[in-house]
């Protein structure tokens, strides 16, 4: 287009019609744009050129493009070229045709123009009614040029609340604004954080991992636009650090959490102790340690986590929202403490932030908070059993579910609740999917209502859970568990079908260097045998086991993590070695499982919660790995059974209870190579688990540690041998006086290792079974607690008694008669007998899993005094905790022979306890245990019978009689304890002691010798103060009709012996009433 000529005479609007003002009005605009000459376009405006162009158009000017064009561009250059608030009322009444233009041809309008345009209509889309029109004029009027942009538009926009609106819509304005902004504008800053904000907003509210993504790199790119210092930078580094963290939970990339970290660090050094901005700052960075803990194992990381969501509680005043969700998230740090290193006061203190909290919980962030309250509660309830506890976090669970689902957020989190929520309903319906289903036939209770829910609630987790949700494979694999458990109670094999399908979905979609994986592998090679076992027509796909047991392999030997994990792992593969008949692997298996225990189990004088060890890492694996030792077969076979056993009980007793074994040996050697030792275990105890170790990594390092602290120890007089599993030479001194028999039971067999002064040898127990020891053990209890209590009809307490009598038969066919019967065997070739009655010999016992809670000592056939089918007629029965312990005992009774000594004798007797049951003959019993004594007895009875007392009288003790209440705490056997006047004795306080001059201690009181649940190890009153320094102990395992008549039998028995004085005292308590057993059966020796 030719340029507009200056001349009047020439001007194309001078003749008035239409098409020459259109033209005039074309050429001024061409002229601005080409040279930014303003003259021509202001001398038509004053003569009103460009109104008559717009008063030209008839009603349907709108479709005018060339008119519309051309009006829409003259406003345009005028506004933008023009003095701040020139033009302005022109340029909100041409806006309408220049978006109409833009509307149908784009690329007629300059990109700075159709940037405006998009901004401008995106803040009418999101203003609605919310925003009045005078804030939409200042929205306009902060669109003015390129060199001065107005901060309004930000201000309008911030202005919406994007949890009651639509994030979405504020960033596609934002996106607008800063089309227009150039790079290093000042109020670019503003623009790039509140986007950032905004579109971090959306991801919480969507899920779109994509507008995550961009706040990130918009993040990135407003952290190179401010100096670094001050509240500005303070501000927008933490801002990033929330969105990094969302980003590293959506992509499991190390580097974004590393990010995370860094920037909620510099944000609080540049945040004043007294801001406001401090406790969330302080939350955020806890959070993000603690996901960084997950992934790098640092325990500074877990810890100055703690430590700043403890700075983040203290920050806020007390009853706030604030304060009961940064009160939420310490407590889940502290419940993760808990986890990896079995400290029980962490669990303890999270269990006061949570029952603290305000009722009801407040609205803003409820869902959260709830999660993080059923978490502490759940961890609590598997800790201590208490159902009560884990109805209140399904409770809980079930609130977070419906508040995320009513608000139709992030489907990722509404998927966590729900897998949070069916653990929980699994946990309260099944201990395992894994037991075997139920014999075609048999009858099958009906689903309980708590697994259709859990089943309900993870597949909802599936089905809310994007495909690319890191979580979602797990989601699988919690519905698949459910399903399994569902077919083993009903039989269903469609559902074993499903949960086939879906775990082949979960290996399939998880990645494959996750450690879980393996775990999955596993979980769907069991489904597949279990469909196969237990179904007609179901070909097993060897292939996939095979590639199952491959991996498994694989990563079990590669992995790097808690040690607690690894078992499990070593664990798994084993279990699946044995159901693919690897018999040889699932030996060594076990025996690596079994070799970790030193590492996973914590001390408890070091600070750690021991109850929870057993179950957690140990609990049957001692008695597997022996058994699958045993059926690998091999010359050695037994042997090596024994020592595994040993290996795994001994750790697992002497940590659960507290006792000085190798490592109060190296403390007593060394005591600063016992706390670097200690310090490991933990360090190792709270590393995380990682799919390969490499060299460098914390895991690799650690280990290396740990061995390089014990190859130092082993180097010490004494100690050649620490934490090495028990040769079968050092065991051997225990069967100096007779056999020692350890009885172990196991879901892979069942047998009797007898070790005697020629060796181990192994008798199988094909009558006894395992799931059939349980169910005995828990109807024996059932049975003892109605044949004793007051209120029971006598119809009931003879049919108690009866069933009593029928569980010690079936100890004697299933084990006691098949080991007699071998060493009758064993004894007649040596030309001695085990059945000579004159003289019975002695014999020792040691039992696993649930026939530890079996009075084996008393298996027989009593109801015809005729009948010497029982083990009290054919030998002199004792206990021993372990085959080690009693070896131990034999030695220290040997040294103690061989010294000058003055017998001590201590007795306690509480005839009345607040609280209790008299014990009307406790005092009694007192007087004649202090008259057999002699003179030197000290004698505390009533009030005297103080802890504090006691506690200093027992060192120096030689023999001890307590006359008391005893309770056997069955959630902690560390807390089970004796009852004196003002406060109770424990096992805890029982395994500081130093009992150097302990020789014999009878235990007069209720329950002494029971275990509260089926443990690898005796966890009893009668084995602690054994293994506390007491040779030989005399104990009951449960509260016995007359106590004093049984005290005063024993003491004025013509044998000296400990048992034989005990054998003799019961074998007259049941010749007086043979048919009932809880009156006789309940008194048991330990020692040697």
């Amino acid at each position: 287009m030719r340029e507009l000529s200056r001349d009047p005479a020439r001007d194309p609007s001078r003749d008035g019609s239409r098409d020459g003002v259109l033209l005039a009005v074309r050429q001024a605009v061409a002229v601005v744009r080409d040279s930014g000459d303003l003259t021509p376009l202001r001398a038509l405006e004053r003569q009103g050129v460009v109104t008559r162009l717009v008063i030209s158009m008839d009603d349907a000017r709108y479709s005018d493009l060339a008119a519309l064009h051309a009006v829409g561009m003259a406003r345009w250059l005028q506004y933008v070229a023009g003095p701040e608030g020139a033009h302005q009322a022109e340029w909100e009444a041409s806006l309408e045709p220049l978006s109409r233009v833009h509307a149908r041809e784009r690329d007629a309008v300059p990109p700075e123009a159709a940037a405006v345009l998009e901004a401008v209509r995106s803040g009418r889309r999101l203003s609605g009614p919310r925003i009045p029109r005078e804030v939409r004029r200042r929205v306009l009027a902060g669109l003015r040029q390129r060199e001065e942009l107005s901060e309004d538009f930000l201000t309008a926009i911030r202005g919406l609340d994007p949890r009651g609106g639509r994030p979405e819509r504020d960033a596609a304005a934002l996106r607008s604004f800063l089309d227009l902004t150039p790079r290093h504008h000042a109020v670019r800053v503003r623009a790039l954080r509140l986007l950032s904000v905004t579109l971090q907003m959306s991801y919480r509210a969507t899920g779109d991992a994509h507008t995550l993504a961009e706040a990130v790199r918009l993040g990135r790119e407003l952290l190179l636009l401010i100096p670094a210092g001050g509240a500005c930078w303070a501000d927008a580094v933490a801002q990033h650090a929330r969105v990094v963290g969302d980003h590293y939970r959506h992509t499991g990339d190390r580097r974004d959490i590393d990010e995370a970290v860094d920037c909620g660090r510099e944000a609080l050094r540049h945040t004043p102790p007294d801001s406001e901005r401090l406790a969330p700052r302080l939350d955020d960075f806890g959070m993000h340690l603690a996901l960084r803990y997950d992934v790098s194992g640092a325990p500074s990381d877990l810890n100055a986590a703690i430590d700043a969501s403890r700075g983040a509680v203290r920050a806020v005043p007390g009853g706030t929202p604030d304060a009961v969700s940064h009160r939420a998230r310490l407590a889940g740090l502290l419940v993760k403490r808990h986890r990896v290193s079995a400290v029980g006061a962490a669990l303890d203190e999270a269990v006061q932030l949570v029952r603290g909290a305000p009722q009801p919980l407040p609205a803003p962030g409820r869902d959260g908070v709830c999660v993080a309250h059923a978490e502490v509660l759940h961890a609590q309830y598997r800790r201590t059993g208490l159902v009560d506890v884990l109805d209140d976090a399904i409770e809980l669970y079930r609130q977070a579910a419906d508040e995320r689902r009513a608000r139709r957020g992030n489907p990722a989190d509404l998927a966590l609740a729900l897998a949070h929520l069916g653990n929980a309903l699994y946990d309260l319906c099944a201990d395992s999917p894994e037991g075997d289903l139920p014999a075609q036939g048999a009858s099958r209770p009906p689903e309980p209502p708590a697994l259709r829910e859990a089943i309900a609630a993870h597949r909802e987790a599936v089905e809310v859970s994007a495909a690319d949700d890191p979580q979602r494979p797990g989601h699988l694999d919690n519905l698949a568990r459910s399903l399994r458990e569902r077919a083993r109670r009903e039989g269903r094999p469609d559902a074993l079908d499903e949960a086939i399908c879906l775990l082949r979905e979960a290996i399939e979609t998880a990645h494959p260097d996750r450690v879980f994986r393996a775990g999955m592998l596993s979980h769907l090679s069991g489904a597949l045998l279990e469909r196969q076992r237990h179904t007609e027509g179901h070909e097993p796909e060897p292939k996939l086991i095979r590639e199952a047991y491959a991996f498994a392999e694989a990563t079990a030997r590669n992995a790097a993590g808690p040690p607690g994990e690894l078992i499990r792992l070593h664990r798994a593969l084993a279990e699946l070695a044995t159901a693919t008949g690897r018999r040889q692997e699932a030996a060594a298996a076990y025996a690596r499982a079994v070799a970790l225990l030193p590492q996973a189990v914590p001390h408890p004088l070091h600070g750690s919660e021991p109850e929870s060890q057993p179950a957690r890492h140990g609990q049957g694996l001692a008695a597997d790995a022996a058994a699958a030792v045993l059926r690998a077969g091999g010359p050695d076979a037994p042997a090596r059974a024994l020592e595994l056993l040993e290996q795994g009980r001994g750790i697992l007793l002497t940590r659960a209870l507290g006792f000085h074994g190798e490592e109060e040996a190296l403390r007593d050697a060394a005591p600063q190579l016992a706390d670097r030792l200690a310090k490991l275990r933990t360090a190792l105890a709270t590393a995380p688990a990682v799919a390969h170790a490499e060299p460098g990594d914390l895991r690799h390092q650690l280990a290396e540690q740990w061995d390089a602290v014990v190859a130092e120890a082993r180097r010490l007089p004494g100690l050649a041998d620490f934490l090495k599993p028990p040769r079968l030479a050092a065991l051997r001194p225990a069967a100096a006086g007779g056999p020692v028999v350890t009885v172990n039971a196991s879901p892979l067999r069942c047998d009797a290792l007898i070790l005697t002064s020629g060796g181990v040898t192994a008798v199988p127990l094909p009558a006894l079974s395992h799931t059939e020891a349980e169910a005995r053990a828990a109807g024996f209890a059932e049975a003892l607690r109605a044949a004793e209590a007051p209120g029971t009809p006598p119809v009931d307490r003879r049919t108690a008694q009866a069933q009593l009598r029928e569980t010690l038969e079936w100890l004697w066919d299933t084990t006691a008669a098949p080991v007699l019967t071998h060493l009758s065997r064993t004894t007649a070739r040596n030309g001695t007998a085990i059945t000579a009655p004159a003289d019975p010999p002695r014999i020792w016992l040691s039992a696993t899993g649930p026939l530890a809670l079996l009075p084996l000592h008393a298996a027989g056939h009593h109801d015809d005094p005729d009948d010497a089918r029982s083990l009290l007629d054919r030998a002199v029965p004792s206990y021993t905790p372990t085959v080690a312990a009693l070896a131990a005992a034999v030695r220290t009774a040997a040294r103690r022979s061989r010294r000058p000594r003055r017998s001590v004798p201590l007795v306690v007797a509480l005839p009345r306890t607040p609280g209790f049951a008299p014990l009307a003959g406790a005092l009694t019993e007192a007087r004649a245990a202090a008259d057999h004594y002699g003179p030197d007895t000290v004698l505390f009875t009533g009030a005297d019978a103080r802890r504090a007392r006691v506690l200093t009288a027992l060192p120096t003790s030689t023999h001890v009689h307590f006359a008391c209440h005893a309770v056997a705490d069955p959630t902690s056997p560390y807390g089970s304890h004796l009852i004196l006047h003002d406060q109770p004795l424990t096992v805890a306080e029982i395994s500081r002691l130093r009992l150097a001059h302990g020789e014999f201690c009878y235990l007069s009181a209720c329950a002494t010798a029971r275990s509260g649940r089926p443990l690898d190890e005796a966890v009893q009153l009668g084995g602690a103060f054994h293994l506390a320094g007491f040779s030989q102990v005399v104990a009951t395992l449960w509260p016995v009709e007359d106590p004093t008549e049984a005290a005063r039998l024993f003491h004025t028995s013509p044998r000296t012996a400990p048992a034989h004085a005990l054998h003799e005292t019961v074998r007259t308590l049941r010749a007086n009433a043979p048919l009932l057993p809880s009156r006789w059966a309940g008194h048991v020796h330990i020692g040697p």
